[in-house]
């Protein structure tokens, strides 16, 4: 499978449209046309992350931080901002990045699993672009439309892949007399039994899955329409419960890490819950906003410990590490089975790595 092919089916699992506006997703370095057998999943592009995926004999090395991220004045195995970057180029690893991506629809929900949260909804939301894809059909022949436009990157609605709506119904049309209808007579008004066939997608999808449906539809003139539309419930953190109310510094103590630091009052039960992966000290305000007790993230600076005192809001900063690293697991198993589905024959390996930081 090439490396343009694997983009695609990571951009179903992560719409790369997710991403924001300053982030910098997708290939970092690589041609789209090489052959990829074997790819490596880390949270960070690394010189030592890269070596692992050569010594393993990877084509592929996907990571959620970018590889590639603030402008460079030179590359040179010289300069340690850019020596992953030479080293990348100079051995012929592609690798590609889902950042902020993945951050909007796999992170937090995560960490939410591994600390025990029913998860309520996105601390920001981030709405999404869909098209709804409408097709008429002969009932004999909806499941095969079904599966082509599955198989085009339609369908998939959150952690839930195929899905759609059918409905029966009586269709009516007149042949030209130089038609060759799939049913019905030249010259002549036809009716005939069709299902009605709803399938959400990416709105960047259309042209392919368009493609695909007319490939397999029996009709001369098949009826197919889109229809724009926006849909909620997947953004960047989220506000979760903890019912019933729990200490959480002995919970988070012993369930994520027992290094983290605390700014603000702790409450001795705490239910409601921020979580923000990574760098999420600027969500104090909104997470105070919003009802939390807590916020629980990666990174939190001087002057936002403050504010979180303030609010009345406790903070717990966890490491940025250790609240993003527990995705990477999500994210390969999200990936295997999207590659399954499309038959690719790929071998994904997660590399063993570390936080930066120790404490002595």
């Amino acid at each position: 499978m090439k490396v343009s092919d694997l983009l695609d089916i990571i951009h179903r699992v992560a719409p790369s449209n997710l991403a924001a506006e300053w982030d910098n997703t997708g290939l970092q370095v690589g041609d789209p046309r090489w052959e990829v057998q074997r790819a490596a999943l880390a949270l960070d592009p690394t010189s030592k992350n890269i070596q692992k995926a050569l010594d393993l004999n990877c084509q592929l090395l996907i990571t959620h931080h970018p590889l590639i991220f603030r402008p460079f004045k030179k590359i040179s195995p010289s300069d340690p901002a850019a020596a992953p970057v030479w080293l990348a180029v100079s051995k012929g690893l592609a690798v590609i990045s889902v950042h902020t991506n993945w951050d909007a629809v796999g992170v937090a929900i995560e960490l939410a699993e591994l600390l025990a949260l029913e998860v309520l909804r996105p601390l920001e939301d981030k709405p999404e672009p869909f098209s709804k894809l409408t097709v008429f059909v002969p009932q004999e022949h909806a499941a095969a439309v079904r599966l082509a436009a599955f198989q085009a990157g339609a369908g998939t609605i959150g952690d839930y892949p195929e899905c759609f709506f059918q409905a029966p119904g009586m269709g009516g049309f007149t042949v030209p007399p130089w038609g060759k209808p799939f049913s019905g007579s030249p010259g002549k008004a036809h009716q005939a039994p069709e299902e009605r066939l709803e399938i959400i997608l990416p709105s960047g999808l259309k042209g392919q899955v368009d493609r695909a449906v007319r490939a397999v539809h029996p009709y001369e003139e098949p009826a197919i329409e889109f229809y724009e539309i926006q849909t909620l419930g997947s953004g960047y953190g989220l506000i979760g419960r903890w019912d019933p109310p729990r200490d959480a510094v002995a919970f988070l103590k012993n369930r994520l890490t027992s290094n983290g630091l605390w700014a603000g009052p702790i409450p001795d039960r705490i239910s409601e819950v921020a979580l923000m992966p990574g760098s999420g000290g600027d969500y104090v305000a909104q997470a105070a906003a919003l009802g939390a007790e807590l916020l629980i993230t990666g990174d939190v600076g001087h002057h936002q410990a403050l504010l979180a005192c303030e609010a009345g809001l406790a903070v717990f900063s966890a490491g940025h590490f250790e609240t993003e690293r527990p995705a990477i697991k999500r994210l390969a198993q999200r990936l295997r089975a999207a590659m399954q589905s499309h038959g690719a024959q790929v071998e994904l390996l997660i590399l063993e790595e570390s936080s930066p930081f120790r404490r002595f």
